[in-house]
């Protein structure tokens, strides 16, 4: 079958191609930056008596010098204004589709770059449920954090606006995921793992350039081949055994900020869980419907 392009459809997907290429490079350019400390990091569990009340310590990041406020309200401004930058000739849906593209490439290339860099380490408390190690590379989570909090508020908001970019699972899905990370960003409770979790938007490249090149038949059929692929290993696999970490070391957490009578630690450990199962299993009902999908040959 013979691939046919529109001269509209091209400049548009140069465009798209330029854009992402633009931020990709801006990002390396600003997570080259992010090497500022070569510390070791083996961090153990200990106790501070402060006050004759024992803290149980979870790891110091984020800072609360952080503005993490600020840092996801201006991620929701900058993806509003490159929505509005964007052609005005192109559908609501395509240009959610552009901007969903380019914060998955940041968010995966923030996450090859920590792992090039650091150790993903899940041997310690504070590095597996807690918040982090300052000085270890985990004190550059909290900006990817921030920045797709962000986004998800712009998407949430996108979503309620226009019905053609809405879909149910979506907007349970940004609900979740929002309240999640902006439960570990204020607690730090999963902050860490959560970042280690921003990998999964692999599988959203794939699947907005499925539909880019829907017209397509040959591009689609290959991004949809990728879109499957990614989807099983990255969020079904990969976020899988990064959870399944957290579950394990739950018990042992929970004992620990029980003994310590840090009972807000406990109560959102609690939360944290449950916001995990519920992504979990909605990840594992789309794998369900994308699986009955291949195998329906629709």
């Amino acid at each position: 079958m013979k691939l046919s392009i529109k001269k509209s459809d091209f400049c548009f997907f140069t465009y798209v191609n330029t854009c992402v290429s633009l931020f990709v490079l801006l990002s390396y350019k600003w997570l080259r930056m992010w090497n500022l400390f070569n510390v070791s990091s083996d961090f153990c569990l200990f106790w501070i008596v402060e006050k004759c009340r024992i803290e149980l310590d979870l790891g110091d990041t984020p800072s609360s010098d952080v503005p993490i406020l600020s840092l996801i309200l201006s991620s929701s401004i900058v993806n509003l204004i490159f929505y509005k930058c964007l052609p005005s000739h192109l559908s609501p849906l395509i240009k959610s589709y552009v901007i969903s593209t380019t914060h998955a490439i940041i968010c995966v290339v923030s996450v090859i770059n920590y792992l090039f860099k650091h150790e993903m380490n899940f041997n310690e408390i504070n590095r597996i449920i807690g918040g982090g190690v300052d000085g270890t590379g985990d004190e550059m989570m909290v900006y990817n954090i921030c920045l797709t909090c962000g986004y998800l508020f712009y998407d949430f908001l996108l979503m309620l606006i226009h019905k053609e970019v809405r879909t149910n699972g979506a907007l349970v899905h940004h609900a979740i995921i929002f309240s999640t990370f902006f439960c570990g960003l204020t607690f730090r409770i999963g902050h860490r793992c959560h970042f280690f979790l921003l990998a999964e938007e692999l599988s959203t490249i794939s699947l907005n350039l499925k539909a880019f090149y829907r017209h397509s038949s040959r591009l689609h059929q290959l991004f949809s081949l990728l879109f499957v692929i990614s989807f099983l290993f990255i969020r079904i696999l990969f976020g899988s055994i990064v959870c399944g970490y957290v579950f394990v070391a739950a018990p042992q957490f929970f004992r620990l900020v029980w003994n310590a009578n840090d009972m807000t630690s406990f109560y959102v450990g609690f939360l944290q869980l449950f916001l995990c199962l519920l992504s979990r299993f909605l990840n594992f009902y789309w794998a369900i419907l994308i699986l009955k999908k291949v195998f329906s040959g629709k």
